[in-house]
């Protein structure tokens, strides 16, 4: 009796992961959904061995034409995420193969950028990366100027601190972006520069940027600073990102923890929520607990607590 039970189990249990199956190249889920199905699969890569058979599922999918349009591309940005070298040909052959149609189109484009980030990170030496993302400024798709990658190349030099670079940036920006939008990424790219270049450490310019009071530039330097900030998981970041929680709770409430709206033109009014949430969420990140992030000043618990 329990060996005809197994069976049966068995048995639904393969059909129910064959429908599964079946409904990823038959059922759209939204971008959503597949980039979850990829997240999933890529928080097995734990280790480099596992990590490496996770990237040959996810180069599977990325070649298996019958999957959904939308599934194939979440692979395919996190093989350049996570700089897979094994997979660059293959994203170089599919961005060139590809029809440029409405429905292709994010997966060409997505290929042609994992393509340009492999390359970059395959690269031992500093110098030649900065090689390949002076190149990348002016990276075309056949005759299709392919501004994703020409945008991140633009912000990754800057983020370097790379000041040579400078003169280059605004040429491609210029280019490709001949508005206000493109001179706003231009300030960015320029003060981000600017602030590593003058800095005796990353932390230093990082903490600078936090504490500048541009109108124009505030929000997107905070928002770089404190994702940089995340990344370098130190003390001394841990506590540039402390000391600006806290900047925000004094500037946003009162003594008796009541919300106030600075007067004049306070641009992070709006999104000093989004920027308070972002900070304690990478304090828990680099590996405080709560009672450390509180007993440091930090009240979430008190302060911001509808951010997003």
């Amino acid at each position: 009796m329990k060996t005809r039970q197994a069976k049966l189990f068995y048995v639904l249990t393969c059909s129910v992961m064959l429908l599964a199956t079946r409904a990823i190249h038959a059922r759209p889920m939204g971008h959503y959904g597949y980039w979850k199905m990829v997240e999933d699969m890529a928080a097995d890569g734990r280790t480099p061995e596992t990590k490496a058979q996770v990237a040959t599922r996810l180069l599977d999918i990325v070649q298996d034409t019958t999957a959904h349009m939308h599934l194939r591309k979440a692979a395919v940005e996190k093989l350049g995420e996570w700089g897979s070298t094994g997979a660059k040909d293959t994203l170089k052959n599919l961005s060139e193969s590809l029809p440029w149609t409405d429905s292709t189109r994010p997966l060409k484009r997505a290929a042609f950028f994992a393509y340009w980030r492999i390359s970059v990170t395959e690269q031992p030496r500093q110098e030649d990366q900065v090689a390949i993302l002076m190149k990348a400024l002016h990276a075309r798709l056949g005759t299709i100027i392919a501004s994703n990658v020409q945008i991140w190349a633009a912000d990754e030099l800057a983020n370097r601190g790379i000041k040579d670079a400078l003169p280059e940036i605004i040429k491609s920006i210029r280019y490709r972006n001949p508005t206000e939008r493109g001179e706003e990424q231009i300030r960015l790219c320029t003060a981000k520069i600017e602030l590593v270049a003058t800095s005796t450490s990353r932390a230093e310019a990082l903490a600078r940027a936090l504490a500048m009071k541009d109108f124009t530039q505030e929000q997107e330097l905070k928002k770089w600073a404190i994702q940089e900030l995340g990344k370098l998981g130190t003390a001394d970041s841990q506590s540039v990102l402390v000391g600006f929680a806290i900047d925000l709770q004094n500037r946003f409430y009162d003594k008796d923890a009541k919300r106030v709206h600075p007067s004049g033109e306070d641009r992070l009014d709006v999104y000093a929520p989004l920027l308070y949430s972002a900070s304690v969420g990478l304090l828990r990140n680099s590996g405080l607990s709560d009672a450390q992030i509180r007993a440091a000043g930090v009240r979430d618990d008190e302060f911001f607590h509808l951010a997003p």
